[in-house]
């Protein structure tokens, strides 16, 4: 079943009366509204296996190769987001906290609605020096890149005993010699995860199309840049209901084996007659 137009009227009711505007860089901005990634997954054909009356959300794709959990928890430090392999070989996963903004997140989880592309996709350093992201590797290999203002830095960290580690991403208004001070967000993708899955992370972090927020739904910095106000209910719905139309051109045809046919009719038994006596 795909989102019911009750839960699309949910959506437009929360948002309809809502004053904002348009911001750079989509990474300071909040974490938005989780629709975004779940009603997406949802037109493209993933069952959700959660409890309806409980506040995790679980998804799983169409094949059962993926899995989506949404676990909120009181603190925006802790991961909310987890996508994983179900099963198989090749296991992999990602996390995010719960002030990712979900442009990023929906970064990864539409990649998994649309057929992988046969084509590769630029590498990370590529797509990150390719928008001025400063790039730096350490004795062991690590990567860090680190954008123009400051604010995130995605690293692939490589550890001298164990190997590559995977990518670690972090926004925060300062980075110092003891880490991230006053952190916005953070993301975690292990080492397995598949490379354009990465790729389109990395394109949404560093994307310069700006994206739509309520008032006061933005993380204040010298780096933001804020268009002007109005009311923004009417693009984000729109934009919404045309995000789920994508979503839905990509759901997997059911099977012939899978449709129902009705079995042929038997004909109606006969009662069998009674011998003369």
């Amino acid at each position: 079943m795909p989102v019911t137009d009750r839960q699309l009227a949910a959506f437009a009711y929360d948002h309809e009366n809502n004053l904002g505007s348009a911001i750079t860089p989509r990474y300071l901005a909040d974490a938005g509204d989780p629709r975004h990634v779940t009603h997406a997954l949802r037109s493209g054909g993933w069952s959700v296996d959660s409890d309806p009356l409980h506040p995790s959300v679980r998804m799983t794709s169409p094949d059962r190769a993926f899995r989506l959990d949404l676990t909120p928890t009181p603190s925006g430090y802790t991961r909310w987001w987890r996508i994983d392999t179900n099963h198989g070989p090749g296991r992999w996963s990602a996390s995010f906290n719960g002030d990712t903004p979900v442009e990023i997140v929906a970064a990864l989880t539409d990649a998994l609605i649309r057929p992988e592309p046969e084509e590769p996709l630029p590498a990370v350093v590529d797509i990150l020096t390719g928008r001025g992201w400063e790039h730096s590797s350490s004795e062991t290999g690590s990567q860090k890149f680190a954008s123009p203002d400051g604010i995130v830095q995605m690293e692939l960290y490589i550890s001298p005993v164990v190997g590559v580690m995977g990518w670690n991403v972090e926004a925060a208004r300062h980075h110092g010699e003891h880490g991230p001070q006053g952190r916005l967000w953070r993301a975690l993708l292990d080492e397995a995860t598949p490379a354009h899955l990465l790729a389109a992370v990395a394109e949404a972090i560093c994307s310069p199309a700006p994206v739509l927020r309520a008032r006061f739904k933005i993380n204040r910095s010298e780096h933001l840049v804020q268009g002007r106000e109005f009311a923004i209910g009417s693009a984000v719905v729109s934009a919404h209901k045309q995000r789920l139309a994508e979503a839905r051109h990509h759901r997997p045809k059911p099977s012939l084996t899978a449709i129902a046919v009705p079995a042929p009719a038997l004909p109606a038994a006969t009662a069998p007659s009674r011998a003369a006596r």
